[in-house]
């Protein structure tokens, strides 16, 4: 789903092991911020056609988020359904929710357009309560407060927060401000629209130190359980470079092949390329780690199971 941008893939691997560690039985679940779903679809074991891929349902013409568009003539074909289902999903775009409906995952069709800072939910409901990030709430507390209110005392909340390792880990950002030191505006502004404001979001409101995660959690009325930390900083630099300069050109080209209908094999060589180098760096860089509760994650990402208390 992810082959235009292969690190893409390992990053979501390293995220869906570490949170299927966790216990999942308990429902009802609610998906808070699931984007189009795919994520969820694969990690509890949804498969697509291999013809199928994120880059159909993208405008490589956008200058914001490419992929929020929904194009009705590129349905989803599923190859085998996911080993669970949500009760119910929310995410703010529309596009979004349209090509989540696709997955099949979410009971009755179950999406509403909703972020996490104001649930459209009767409290006390769920069982399970997954937020996949906390990228682009505008307020964590009342997130989390929100979540709290709709959770059950004996359920659980499972999330995946954002290390403050990342913060200097922004190749794009940096090479845009190198650039323009340099006085070479051009390239400057080239890699700082590959960015795309995802240091200024992520870095400066996204990331927390692990000390202002628990924090943050304890003060919304949680107790964490478990953890898990995966993506070391260096896989983050080749995650935020990757293919990312060329993506949108490799889409046209991606469209091109389709026409000519060359594009599945190119595919299936393109993978069989990556697939040995993407399977080394996740065993070295990205592999999901338990972590103490009194220890310090140095990784990226945080894989959280946390009660209400």
């Amino acid at each position: 789903m992810y082959w235009l941008k292969p690190f893409d893939a390992v990053n979501d691997t390293a995220n869906a092991v570490a949170l299927l560690r966790f216990d999942w039985s308990k429902e009802p679940i609610m998906e808070a911020g699931g984007g189009d779903g795919v994520f969820s679809f694969i990690m509890h074991g949804g498969a697509f056609a291999f013809t199928d891929d994120r880059y159909n349902q993208a405008d490589p013409g956008k200058s914001g988020d490419i992929y929020d568009v929904y194009d009705r003539t590129q349905k989803l074909h599923i190859k085998k359904t996911a080993s669970i289902f949500y009760n119910l999903g929310a995410d703010l775009k529309i596009s979004h929710i349209y090509k989540a409906r696709e997955t099949g995952m979410y009971r009755n069709n179950q999406i509403l357009s909703a972020i996490p800072e104001t649930l459209p939910v009767k409290s006390g409901v769920y069982s399970t309560v997954f937020l996949y990030t906390f990228h682009g709430l505008s307020d964590y507390r009342r997130s989390l407060a929100e979540i709290r209110r709709i959770i059950r005392s004996d359920g659980v909340l499972l999330a995946i927060v954002v290390n403050d390792t990342v913060k200097n880990n922004f190749i794009c950002f940096k090479l845009s401000r190198f650039f323009a030191r340099q006085g070479w505006h051009r390239i400057s502004r080239y890699f700082a629209q590959l960015d795309g404001g995802r240091h200024d979001e992520i870095a400066g409101l996204f990331a927390k130190n692990w000390i202002e995660w628990v924090s943050l959690l304890q003060e919304t009325g949680f107790a964490i359980e478990e953890v898990y930390s995966q993506v070391s900083p260096a896989l983050w630099k080749i995650y935020d470079t990757q293919t990312r300069p060329l993506l949108k050109y490799m889409i046209h080209c991606s469209r091109f092949l389709s026409k000519v209908h060359l594009k599945t094999l190119v595919k299936f060589l393109w993978i069989c390329m990556w697939l040995p180098i993407l399977m080394i760096s996740y065993l070295l860089m990205a592999l999901p780690i338990r972590l103490k509760m009194d220890g310090i994650p140095q990784n990226v990402f945080i894989a959280i199971k946390a009660k209400p208390v």
